[in-house]
Formats: structure tokens, C-alpha cells, sequence
């Protein structure tokens, strides 16, 4: 199998080819599938990395601010802020006649 594609402690013993072969086969699953990262909804710290098809609840416990707790990806999803709205015809430093 290809040693550089998987990354452990070089403290552990090297897992067997089974193990291996499933180690490579979901990496290029989770790959294929994508994946958005989570942030704390109190301070804003990068807490976990979720795949996009994920609808269960997780649970985190954030770092930085300690906050620990579930999270729903159905909540917790990336919105476009409101100042992506602005429309073309709006940009920073023009003047509006």
C-alpha cells in the first residue's frame, strides 16, 4: 500500500493491508463527497469540519472558549452575509446620484 497517503504516529505499529486498504478506500470517499467546516457559534473558533450530505447532530467542545455542546448542520450552515447583496451597480467608494 502507499505509506505516504496515510499519516499515524510512527509509535504505533503499521495497521495491517485490511486495514490500509479501508484507511485509503475512505479517504477517497470522504473526498469525493466534500466537506464545510463548523465554527463556534460563540467566539467564531473552527471547531470541526462536517461533509456537506451530514444532517446529525454533532457534538464539540470549542478551544478556545470552552463551550461544549450539540451542534446542528442544519442551523449552523454558511449564509451569505448582507453586504454580498449589494448589487452590482453598489460598490464600495461610489457615490449614488
Amino acid at each position: 500500500m502507499n505509506q505516504a497517503a496515510l499519516k499515524f504516529n510512527p509509535r504505533y505499529p503499521i495497521p495491517c493491508e485490511e486495514v490500509q486498504r479501508k484507511l485509503l478506500l475512505s479517504m477517497e470517499a470522504a473526498e469525493a463527497v466534500g466537506s464545510r467546516e463548523m465554527r463556534c457559534p460563540i467566539c467564531g473558533f473552527k471547531v470541526t469540519d462536517v461533509p456537506l450530505t451530514q444532517t446529525e447532530v454533532v457534538y464539540v467542545k470549542c478551544r478556545k472558549c470552552k463551550f461544549e455542546g450539540p451542534l446542528s448542520p442544519a442551523y449552523f450552515r454558511r449564509m451569505k452575509r448582507a453586504h454580498a447583496y449589494a448589487g452590482p451597480y453598489k460598490k464600495r467608494g461610489m457615490k449614488q446620484r
